[in-house]
């Protein structure tokens, strides 16, 4: 999915990274994909309405938020990534099926309008596109509710995020931009991205990248992580391998030594092998030092730059005279996949081949279960909830009962009291006359 504010190229970069795909010769088997329309207003709770929108139930929707969707379909995702360039007003799901390093994929690219307008707008904007991710956890989880589940069910999770931040910001990250970033990271792996790259020098780049960064670590935003802390520090070591080889051998000639340096040494190892009993659990990938070196690049890359085509049908060639992907200015030709000159092709490689899967691991084993954690923890408080309202209306039936009987057993007790002492008063005086002030 790619999400940002207005006018930053969403959708070009959408059809740049159309170009680089290897699509398949029968691109006709996908199905649609639920409809972002209207799912915050009428989510369904029951795994009997966890059914995506049929095509012409959700063909050209607009909501109040101006968020909607079109007719999916291979024919229709070819033409909107192919087609002339519009403004995205609605939502898009482009459906493809791609080889990818020898891989067929089922790839959907998600198209959603830019943030634009006031605080409550871009508020109702992140609702819509929360409640379209929320959406397909709804639709796995209904699965799993299943007596007999699919064994072809479709993956409908959004496995990342491609947010685009202005490029004019010499500042960071803006307040808009904090605060859906935020909200988008509960949901999702957030990939930060900077627009329109070619309007920056290297110094600015280098500048706005140590923004961002600086500004989503101050408001606690996760971006995804290609370089864990473990990772680094194994990469750190195997760069250092070297030193620490001779160190060994050094320490090896010299024998045990005093008592102290004896200690140190059986220190060190205890951490080494509690540090190797830990990586034990790492991807063996992640031993490969290719493999690391890779992650540790694209951890520098973070935030990526990118760089769209060039639009309305104007090609561009090298100086070979090969058709290529890239902009054409007076000064000379920008190629949109050189490392040189932006980090698309980085990108790229991240998200259809070499962090594929690590991204779809998080999504189901931090995100969903996170939201299906909440979902069950939010059906049983509610439930406990009702309990407890349903017995304190009982007891307090009991008590208004209670009250009602004591105040007639009272009245009733104060009448044949009342009673009593009239009776009483009326003979009293009917047997003695009452003795004046002239009688002792």
């Amino acid at each position: 999915m790619v999400a940002g504010h207005s006018g930053l190229g969403k959708t070009s970069f959408i059809r740049t990274l159309f170009g680089t795909l290897k699509l398949r010769k029968s691109p006709g088997a996908l199905k649609n994909k639920a409809s972002m329309s209207g799912l915050s207003s009428s989510k369904p709770d029951s795994p009997g309405d966890m059914s995506p929108t049929s095509p012409t139930d959700s063909s050209n929707i607009i909501n109040q938020n101006g968020i909607g969707t079109k007719a999916n379909g291979s024919k229709d995702s070819v033409g909107y990534a192919t087609g002339s360039l519009e403004r995205t007003l609605n939502s898009f799901e482009a459906l493809f099926e791609i080889d990818e390093c020898n891989e067929k994929i089922n790839l959907t690219l998600v198209d959603t309008p830019g943030f634009v307008g006031t605080d409550d707008a871009i508020d109702a904007h992140c609702d819509e596109i929360l409640a379209y991710l929320e959406y397909q956890f709804d639709l796995t989880l209904a699965e799993e509710r299943k007596v007999r589940r699919n064994p072809k069910a479709t993956d409908n999770q959004i496995h990342a995020c491609v947010y685009f931040i202005d490029h004019t910001s010499s500042l960071g990250l803006s307040d808009a931009d904090i605060r859906i970033l935020k909200r988008l990271g509960t949901r999702v792996n957030l990939i930060p991205v900077i627009a329109r790259a070619d309007t920056l020098t290297r110094a600015q780049t280098k500048r706005l990248k140590q923004a961002i960064l600086k500004d989503a670590a101050q408001h606690q935003i996760q971006f995804f992580q290609f370089l864990s802390p473990k990772l680094a520090k194994r990469l750190l070591a195997q760069q250092q391998g070297g030193a620490d080889e001779q160190h060994k051998k050094r320490a090896s000639r010299q024998g045990p030594g005093d008592d102290e340096e004896a200690e140190e040494l059986g220190e060190d190892e205890e951490e080494e092998e509690e540090e190797e009993e830990e990586e034990e659990d790492e991807d063996e990938d992640d031993w490969d030092p290719e493999t690391l070196e890779e992650k540790a690049l694209l951890q520098s890359l973070t935030p990526f730059t990118v760089i769209a085509q060039e639009e309305d049908g104007v090609e561009i060639r090298d100086e070979n005279g090969k058709l290529i992907q890239g902009r054409e200015f007076p000064w000379g030709v920008l190629k949109c996949l050189d490392s040189n000159h932006c980090d698309l092709d980085g990108l790229r490689s991240a998200l259809l081949s070499s962090h594929r899967q690590e991204l779809k691991e998080i999504t189901y084993g931090f995100f969903y279960e996170k939201y299906r954690t909440e979902k069950l923890l939010a059906r049983t408080k509610s439930q406990h909830i009702t309990h407890q309202q349903q017995q304190q209306l009982h007891k307090q039936q009991q008590q208004l009962q209670k009250q009602q009987q004591q105040q007639q057993q009272h009245l009733k007790t104060n009448g044949l009291s009342h009673l009593r002492t009239k009776e009483s008063i009326l003979s009293v005086g009917a047997a003695s006359p009452i003795a004046g002030p002239w009688e002792e």
